[in-house]
Formats: C-alpha cells, structure tokens, sequence
C-alpha cells in the first residue's frame, strides 16, 4: 500500500504522449498505431500544440459505412471485399475530417481527482497532460486512474503500493 505521506501527482502518473502531426492522412496514423501499439493518439500542429485526439474507434467509424453504423442486419451481410473498399476509399483522407477535436485536458498541477473528474466527462477517458502553451506532455487513461483507486484501496500489483 502506497505510504501515507506519499503525494500522487498527475506527473507521477501520467503516461508518455504519443502524438502525430495534423497534417498527415488516416493510413499515417493508423501506421503510427499499430508500430508504437497505441490505441490512441494526440494530434498536434505545427507548434507542437494539441488540437485534437484520434483513437481506435475513430479508425473504425470511418472505415465502416454510414449506413451500416447502426443497421447491425444489414451488417451481417457485408463482405471483406466491402471492408477493404471502405478502407481503401478512406486511407488518404486528413486527419482532421475524423479526430475528435472537442477534448478535455488537463495540467500538471491538477489534482487527480480533478483528473478522474475530466475523463469522465470526456468520452473516452484519455485525458492529455498539456503544458501552459497547450503542448501535450503526456496523457492519464482509465488504466492509471483505475491503479490508483486500486493503491487506495491496498490492492496487490497496483503500479504505486
């Protein structure tokens, strides 16, 4: 169990970033996805700021037709030629046309609780770490915050006992 004393920051939890430029295409970030094993990446400019957030499931909304979102019938009869034609007519398009653009962040110097608080207001639970300049730093995901319920509680194999 963590010690009494020890104070958990978001800067002692947070994650590495992983980010990718807003200027690149939907095959671009989904490369970038499966070579680093991320499900999940955050879109700056050419500043260095944060201006929007890809994830796995913004990959396959876009590669999945409109009108088969929501018909899971009609999706039962949709074939891997049609799966792949979706993902050909999709791999060069920008990632602006799919990132979610309308994220919450946070700061170094929030609490966790804050933290805990933004991502479930968010809608995806990843909630990047951003200096004064809006430059991610790094991101909390529901994994870290789920350990550090976890430490709280005294739960053997979280990150911070």
């Amino acid at each position: 169990m963590a010690s009494e004393n020890c104070e958990v920051t978001v800067e002692k939890v947070m994650r590495p970033a992983s980010t990718i430029r807003d200027n690149v295409t939907f095959r671009d970030v989904l490369t970038k996805m499966i070579e680093e094993k991320k499900n999940s990446m955050l879109v700056v400019d050419a500043e260095g700021k944060l201006v929007g957030l890809v994830n796995a499931k913004s990959l396959v909304r876009r590669a999945v037709p409109d009108y088969l979102e929501e018909d899971v019938l009609a999706a039962r009869y949709a074939t891997e030629e049609m799966f792949k034609e979706e993902a050909e007519k999709v791999a060069d398009i920008p990632v602006t046309d799919f990132m979610i653009s309308d994220i919450k962040t946070i700061k170094f110097s929030d609490s966790i609780m804050y933290a805990a608080v933004v991502g479930l207001a968010g809608s995806n639970m990843r909630v990047p770490v951003l200096d004064d300049e809006g430059k991610p730093l790094g991101i909390l995901t529901r994994t870290e915050i789920k350990q550090l319920i976890g430490m709280h509680l005294g739960i053997v194999g979280c990150f911070m006992e």
